[in-house]
């Protein structure tokens, strides 16, 4: 073998650099985002992300096992982006509400994968046939729950009342479905305005934080 054939197969086997495995990875993230939101979670199979990220099927795997890999790497993504920095700089009922008004704009608008309440309900839906999905997807919402329990009990506390942990816990559990609800109604209300909402949020939120 020629010393040429030798440095060409060195190139080909060898790992990509760390910044460029990093962006080639956001890369076909952002593909799967826009595939997942524009066709379905089924119709958006490996040869469609591939196109949309401008790179062959084959490299895809290099950086993942398969779609359900892929899904689990956005719910982790999103979960860095959105995080719980943002939950945990909430201690009033009114800055709930506020936060909870701004992710349901987000939602209706529809212009941020990482707030896009069409991907969120592609993945759930995929979370009841995937076991890897499911786990990633309970994983998230455990984080999230924790954070969201502990903003009901600051909540509780701006009006002089202190929660225990259990009852904390439920209500942040309520929370997390009007939440989500909203998520949903994004979607099948386009119409639903924030003027509807507010004087009702803020009457739920009333009764969650408290006696």
């Amino acid at each position: 073998m020629t010393d040429a054939k030798r440095r060409r197969r060195a190139a080909v086997a060898a790992p990509p650099p760390r910044d460029h495995a990093a962006q080639q990875r956001r890369r076909i993230l952002d593909a799967a985002e826009h595939c997942f939101i524009n066709k379905g979670f089924h119709a958006a199979n490996m040869t469609c992300i591939a196109a949309t990220a401008g790179v062959s099927a084959g490299l895809i795997y290099r950086y993942f096992d398969g779609k359900s890999a892929i899904v689990k790497a956005i719910i982790a993504r999103h979960l860095e982006t959105e995080g719980t920095s943002d939950i945990d700089q909430l201690n009033s009922q009114d800055e709930v509400c506020a936060a909870m008004l701004l992710a349901f704009e987000r939602w209706r608008r529809s212009d941020d994968p990482s707030m896009n309440a069409a991907l969120f309900l592609e993945l759930t839906a995929a979370a009841t046939r995937d076991a890897q999905i499911a786990r990633a997807v309970r994983d998230k919402d455990r984080i999230i729950g924790r954070a969201v329990q502990r903003a009901v009990r600051r909540m509780a506390r701006a009006r002089g009342v202190t929660l225990s942990s259990a009852v904390a816990r439920g209500r942040a559990e309520i929370l997390l479905c009007l939440v989500q609800g909203l998520a949903s109604r994004a979607v099948r209300e386009p119409t639903l305005r924030r003027r509807t909402l507010e004087p009702v949020l803020d009457a739920i939120l009333g009764v969650l934080s408290g006696k």
